[in-house]
This record gives structure tokens, sequence and C-alpha cells, in this order.
């Protein structure tokens, strides 16, 4: 499975703002210190806001910070937002038995194991602890 740039950057964007966890984060210092577009960060940081993981202050000394604390916010939850997930047709095809099987049943239980595994794993997992503020 490929997943978009906008899942990449919105987990890179959290790790950030849990590694200086005593401020605000802002975009600019993301976009710098991953190489990535401010103009697509500014998508993303508004996105992690609607969703609730992150808080957002406008105004020039503004910037982000995390909503939720690292522990709770898992990788499930942030593939799970950002990805779409697209089914080839619905097609029913015959499965071993002869019986007929739904081919969106099959993606949709392959995408829900993805996205269960991922639960496991939260924010926390990802700071390096010399990367703490």
């Amino acid at each position: 499975m490929k997943m978009t740039r906008s899942t990449d950057y919105a987990i890179r964007v959290l790790i950030f703002a849990a590694s200086h966890p005593t401020r605000l984060v802002q975009i600019q210092e993301v976009a710098t210190h991953y190489d990535i577009s401010k103009n697509h960060l500014m998508k993303i940081v508004h996105s992690l806001s609607k969703f609730g993981l992150i808080i957002s202050v406008q105004g020039r000394n503004g910037g982000f910070k995390l909503a939720k604390s690292p522990e709770t916010i898992t990788l499930g939850e942030i593939v799970h937002l950002f990805e779409e997930v697209s089914y080839l047709e619905n097609v029913t095809v015959p499965n071993k038995n002869g019986s007929l099987q739904n081919t969106r049943q099959a993606f949709d239980q392959a995408f829900t194991s993805f996205t269960h595994a991922l639960q496991a794993y939260t924010l926390q997992d990802l700071i390096a602890p010399t990367m703490n503020d």
C-alpha cells in the first residue's frame, strides 16, 4: 500500500510538534526541517487542527502544538483520517468453495487490518528521546 504525501506530512508535523512540547511550533520551521513546501504544510496543519490533533494559534507569534498527549495519538488514527480508501469496482467473484464473494469486503478487511495494526503504535513511540525540548 502506498500512502499519500498528506499522510506522510501529517505524521511528520505531529512528530515535530511532539518533539517540541514546551513551545508553539511554526510551519516554516517544519518546512525547513523536512524540506517540504510551506504552502502544502499549511493545508496539513489546517486539517490536523480541524481533526482536533493540534491547537493552532494565529498571529505574529503564533504556531501550533499537540492538542493531545503523544501517547494518545495512534498512527492508525492519523492514517484513517488522511487516507482515502478507493476500491476496485464492486465485483462479485466465486471463491474456493464456489460461493460468491464480494471484492469490496476483501478490501474492507485488508484496510481494517492495516489500520488496526497501526493502532498499536503511538506518536510517542516515534519520538527520539534526544529530540525533546
